[in-house]
């Protein structure tokens, strides 16, 4: 049998798939969504600790810490986590070389979240992911991933090759039971992108009772 190839190692480059106008198009989408959910988040509890799980250089956990004042980026690429804390050192980034087993204590977060990440993992390492952010946070997880099932890229024969998958929403509900939907909404980026379906946005609740939330655009959003 041959030997498994290492781990697909990801750069700077390869976290947007897009630069210049696009990337500064897209980050723009993002955040008006991410900020979106975290108010709809803010609803349902108070988010007074939140964490980034994935979260590469740190392009979007900025956006959490407008929210909760404990914000900590979990990060298992040693040159990405070193731009992450030198970008914004006011924010606490951890490095976590395997996201199934993050630096923290069970319950330290309001809210977990992943952005692009378990889309990039096949199944079993995905749930095993999964199981953390329900073991870290105390009641929501924001997963923003690619949902267009019919969406595969790279070798996923490899054992350590870099890819990509897609996978329904009701597959995430289905690896997140108990916890409930709340709200689910497609994924926005730059118009001109080759492919219309690129994800959704997708918040859970806890196991309990789970009334579904209302988006609220902010102003000029």
């Amino acid at each position: 049998m041959a030997p498994a190839s290492p781990p697909h190692r990801w750069t700077t480059a390869e976290v947007s798939d897009v630069s210049g106008p696009a990337a500064l198009l897209r980050n723009y989408l993002e955040q008006q969504d991410l900020r979106l959910c975290l108010r709809a988040a803010s609803q349902r509890q108070p988010l007074r600790a939140a964490a980034d799980v994935g979260c590469g250089y740190g392009r979007l956990t900025m956006v959490l810490s407008e929210f909760a004042a404990d914000v900590v980026g979990f990060e298992r690429e040693p040159d990405l986590l070193r731009q992450a804390r030198a970008l914004m050192p006011a924010i606490g980034f951890r490095e976590a070389p395997s996201l199934a087993r993050l630096p923290a204590e069970s319950s330290a977060f309001d809210l977990a979240m992943t952005f692009t990440v378990l889309q990039h993992m096949r199944d079993a390492e995905a749930l095993a992911v999964i199981g953390e952010l329900k073991r870290v946070s105390t009641g929501l997880i924001l997963l923003v991933e690619e949902t267009d099932a019919t969406f595969v890229d790279g070798d996923v024969a490899t054992e350590g090759a870099g890819i990509t998958i897609g996978r329904a929403v009701d597959t995430y509900a289905a690896w997140m039971h108990p916890w409930s939907p709340i709200l689910s909404f497609p994924r926005r980026i730059e118009p001109n992108y080759p492919r219309p379906d690129v994800g959704s946005y997708m918040l859970f609740s806890g196991p309990g009772e789970a009334k579904p939330l209302s988006p609220r655009r902010g102003r000029g959003e």
